[in-house]
């Protein structure tokens, strides 16, 4: 029974050491989570600040998507506008096949093929005037165009594919934000490629454009509805080289094929990550030891009421002297110099600081006839150059600003520099690079 008791008041000891609050902020660009934990040493405050706008870039083998949809397309050529009834181009069915790298939730890039029948018709006229790709000697028996002189139009029936390299741009995501759980986006892309006969020989370039709308059902997978559309070189099938009756006809031929077509598939994403991006956030922890800060604080309130009582002291004999000697009453600069600390990548003042800079501004204002010289500095490890540069200039500014506007100092006593980046300045330890040095100047 005596074990229990003890245990139980062991535990009601304890638990109250390990408390811990978490406290969470949000506003439209970020979410700082704030958590505080009481240790037996002391508090320890965790921030991470996370970047709703931003995300990690991710490696090669991340964010991949595959997509493939089966549907209907037509090719549109020389002859075949004669066609009255245009849904006789139409053939059916039409693959696509996509794979795609996103680089970010934004922009990706890729490659794509689709593989479709080819249906149109051409004007047989004998293999003297033009050599026709995909002809049959099938007679086209359709309505056509009335009025049109040409006569022995067959069918062209054959297979073909389209090979191409794709950019890509997530429309939601640019105009909206990024957000894992969008139901509903638009990928919007375009690239260039080679169009090849499957039965017959043929080859040609093509220019590629489409938009495919993406509802959302897992992770993982999509329903896309993919609507595509190319230009194509004008020789593909054969018939750029028409020997047309009149100036009329001529000018009714195109100069440049095309190619419309839509298909429904799925969106499957692939690589390690599926389909979510990582936020980007940066966390800093801070350890205070409380029986050390109170010690400190002890120590520092003692100084503070010793040069507080010093003065009229001071201030008296400066009389005295400046009277006597009509001379400044310090002959000599004393060897001073104060170290204030600042956490990685921050410039905002800790409270314990602003307790150092309350003694340093009594010294300061001790001693009127002295210059002091601030000196902001970055340890060289943490970031680069031209960051390192930003962060000890506005260290600097901030010592500056809080002597001068809270604590009362003369700005003439003081002058302000700042290094960026340096290497170790105290015991091979990064973290005291990370300040502002404050020393007095000896002319």
């Amino acid at each position: 029974m005596k074990r229990l008791i003890f245990a139980l008041a062991a535990v009601c000891m304890i638990t109250p050491a390990f408390a811990q609050e978490v406290k969470r902020t949000e506003d439209d660009k970020t979410i700082t989570i704030v958590e505080e934990t009481q240790t037996p040493e002391g508090k320890v405050e965790t921030t991470t600040v996370i970047q709703k706008d931003r995300v990690f870039v991710n490696g090669f083998l991340y964010n991949w998507e595959l997509i493939g949809g089966l549907g209907t397309q037509l090719y549109y050529g020389e002859n075949d506008w004669k066609m009255t009834n245009k849904l006789q181009m139409f053939a059916f069915p039409s693959i696509d096949l996509y794979l795609t790298k996103w680089a970010s939730p934004y922009f990706g890039v890729g490659i794509g093929a689709n593989v479709s029948k080819f249906k149109g018709i051409y004007q047989n006229r004998g293999d003297k005037l033009y050599s026709t790709r995909f002809k049959t000697n099938d007679p086209f028996t359709g309505p056509t165009v009335k009025d049109y002189g040409y006569e022995h139009l067959c069918n062209q029936r054959g297979y073909y594919g389209n090979v191409f390299a794709l950019a890509h741009a997530d429309l939601a995501n640019i105009l909206g934000g990024y957000k894992a759980d969008r139901f509903f986006t638009v990928d919007l892309y375009a690239g260039g490629g080679v169009l090849f006969g499957i039965t017959d020989k043929a080859i040609g370039a093509s220019f590629n454009a489409g938009l495919t709308p993406k509802f959302r059902i897992s992770d993982q997978l999509s329903i896309m509805l993919n609507i595509r559309g190319a230009l194509v070189s004008d020789d593909f099938e054969g018939e750029s080289n028409l020997n047309e009756p009149d100036e009329t006809h001529f000018l009714a031929n195109h100069k440049l094929d095309g190619i419309a077509g839509a298909t429904i598939g799925l969106s499957w994403k692939l690589g390690k990550k599926k389909s979510r991006w990582e936020n980007a956030y940066r966390t800093s922890t801070i350890h205070y030891n409380d029986a050390a800060l109170a010690r400190r604080d002890s120590i520092n309130n003692a100084l503070t009421r010793d040069l507080i009582n010093a003065n009229a002291t001071i201030q008296d004999l400066n009389g005295k002297l400046a009277n006597a000697n009509n001379t400044q009453y310090i002959t000599e600069v004393p060897d001073l110099w104060f170290h204030i600390n600042f956490i990685v990548d921050r410039w905002d003042l800790l409270n314990r600081e602003k307790v150092n800079l309350q003694s340093v501004a009594d010294v300061i204002k001790s001693t009127p006839s002295v210059k002091y010289l601030l000196c902001g500095y970055a340890d060289k490890q943490t970031a680069t150059p031209a960051h390192n540069m930003m962060l000890s200039k506005n260290r600097v500014e901030a010592v500056y600003d809080y002597l001068t506007k809270e604590l009362g100092v003369d700005p003439d006593q003081l002058v302000t520099d700042y290094k960026g980046g340096v290497d170790y300045m105290f015991y091979n330890e990064k973290e005291l690079s990370r300040c502002c040095m404050i020393t007095a100047i000896k002319e």
